[in-house]
């Protein structure tokens, strides 16, 4: 059983190694519409997946998994099969995708789905599926008591007030096990807007890599702690640090979102991929995706992101400068 007096463990992953030849990190946007051919394509322009995984047995997939409606809004499966084949061409012997799951236990994707990978799930209200992590550049905290104080003490902030585990404890974290012992990750989100975050993409994705209550509160804390919640958004990113991002945008779902409402417009035809191993980056080309499709994107929307960047630069995630990068563009 986890408690708070659990020693802590270190950070996972490290800087970015997709570097190109002059030692630049590397940025490919692939533009087409078949996604086998995008990805055989992007991951051959980083000088493809042995170069990265000569000796590793194992590499966790993870997608974004937030609801039930089709891609764009969650990862589609052809492009989790497409990764996973260059996988299985560098020699991995086990290819993991990781869902993180609010209540409810069943997959998103059907194992059928997603022949020769293993579907390993993290329950989120539960502490017991989650490693304590600790890092000094985390920092602040909130009362349960004061973000919770616009709702009623009921059912789940109820549960949540009685919680031990829903702080975030400062420059502490709880992140789901399977990610934190994976060797290699690939980070692999969608575009879309968020009304929180403003857009789920490579940072926003890993919202779902921690204990389901630390993430609520960082919700609830938005009535009253704005950069609370923007900084704990990119705290979790820096609690994975995925080795690769690869961002399909395809399509992308506009106007609001993370579930699909009303309102919601799905912009065919974007047919852009993002491969990097700067999620900065990655999300800094998917604001210039977001900024061309959806006329509902404000500046207001884009000085949140700038903030969150600001935030994920000073923990070593990457940079918005895109001048740093050689930029690889193919045309499929």
């Amino acid at each position: 059983m986890t408690t708070l007096l659990d020693a802590a463990v270190k950070r996972r992953g490290a800087t970015n190694k997709i570097l190109g030849a002059t030692g630049k990190p590397l940025l490919v946007i692939v533009s087409g519409g078949n996604i086998d051919a995008m990805i055989d394509a992007g991951l051959e322009a980083i000088g493809g997946l042995n170069r990265y995984l000569q000796g590793t047995d194992h590499v966790l997939l993870k997608p974004n998994t937030n609801q039930r409606d089709p891609f764009p809004s969650i990862t589609d499966p052809a492009t989790i099969r497409a990764v996973g084949r260059h996988c299985r061409d560098a020699g991995v012997k086990r290819i993991s995708v990781h869902e993180d799951h609010k209540a409810e236990m069943e997959f998103y994707y059907e194992p059928s789905e997603l022949p020769g990978m293993e579907m390993v799930l993290s329950h989120a209200p539960t502490a017991d599926d989650y490693v304590v992590v600790e890092h000094t550049g985390w920092h602040g905290d909130v009362d349960p008591e004061q973000a919770f104080a616009h709702l009623d003490r009921q059912g789940l902030v109820k549960r949540l007030l009685e919680d031990d585990f829903t702080r975030t404890e400062g420059s502490r974290l709880r992140v789901a096990r399977e990610l934190q012992e994976a060797a290699f990750i690939i980070n692999m989100p969608v575009v879309k807007r968020h009304f929180a975050g403003q857009i789920t993409s490579a940072l926003k994705n890993h919202f779902g890599s921690v204990y389901g209550p630390q993430r609520w509160l960082a919700h609830a804390s938005l009535q009253t702690n704005r950069d609370y919640f923007d900084r704990k958004l990119v705290e979790f990113a820096s609690a994975v640090r995925p080795e690769l991002t690869i961002t399909d945008a395809r399509s992308i779902q506009a106007v609001s979102g993370p579930n699909r409402g009303e309102d919601t417009r799905i912009v065919e035809g974007v047919n852009r991929l993002i491969i990097t191993g700067d999620m900065v980056a990655a999300d800094t080309v998917a604001i210039e995706l977001m900024r061309e499709h959806d006329k509902t994107f404000t500046t207001a929307n884009e000085e949140i992101l700038r903030r969150q960047h600001a935030h994920a630069e000073e923990l070593g995630l990457g940079t918005r400068d895109l001048s740093k990068f050689e930029i690889i563009e193919v045309s499929l």
